[in-house]
């Protein structure tokens, strides 16, 4: 065999060999194609429907983001997470406290409250405290609710948790104001102030000296 034969004959080979490699490519590519798509897991789907709701609540669409919440709980159900549960029950109660319907608000904060604690979930227990106390206030049992914020305060103070504990002082500041004592309202937020400087927010000794500047036009309640 002369070289210019056997020079054409190494071309011819190369050639099968790279239609035989697209050949190969293109079908794994058409099976890739025909593959079903990966499920997502509960985490990821959650967290879809964490989102969903957030955007019907920007909306003021209340009903579709509650369902979207007792979605997450019918996933953390399955998955076997009382503090994923606790978490999406605080946020419905979150919901009926802006809508003021103390009730709902009362049951679906008892609810979560029980799943944290089931859960040994100590910070979300102090979270879901917050909202206790809320709706103490808004059913009129304000000295009800300045002793469950204690409870949350007792709470993370032992967790050392500091952006926590600004949190809850504002809290109490503001329903001090809102009942007629801003001296006591001004002490709190004060050392709500220190608590951010602890915690290096930036954002909450923002909030803390905003909140202290509204404080005489906070609205009393009677």
């Amino acid at each position: 065999m002369s070289d210019a034969e056997l020079t054409q004959t190494e071309e011819t080979a190369n050639a099968a060999i790279e239609a035989a490699a697209d050949t190969a490519a293109s079908a794994a590519a058409d099976e890739s194609v025909e593959l079903p798509p990966e499920e997502a897991t509960r985490e990821e789907q959650a967290s879809l429907l964490e989102e969903e709701a957030s955007g019907f609540l920007t909306q003021g669409d209340w009903e579709p983001a509650v369902e979207r919440y007792k979605e997450i709980i019918e996933l953390m159900d399955a998955a076997g997470d009382p503090a994923g549960k606790a978490e999406a029950l605080n946020n419905i109660a979150s919901v009926y406290l802006a809508l003021e319907d103390w009730e709902q608000a009362q049951a679906y904060t008892a609810e979560a409250r029980g799943f944290y604690q089931a859960a040994g979930d100590r910070a979300g227990e102090a979270v879901v405290l917050n909202n206790v106390a809320a709706t103490h206030d808004g059913m009129g049992d304000w000295q009800q609710a300045i002793e469950v914020y204690g409870e949350a305060l007792e709470i993370r103070r032992s967790l050392e948790d500091a952006e926590g504990e600004a949190k809850t002082l504002r809290n109490l500041a503001i329903l001090y104001a809102q009942h007629g004592n801003p001296i006591r309202a001004k002490s709190y937020l004060n050392r709500a102030l220190v608590a951010a400087k602890k915690a290096k927010s930036r954002e909450l000794v923002g909030l803390m000296r905003k909140t202290l500047s509204q404080l005489p036009r906070m609205r009393r309640r009677r």
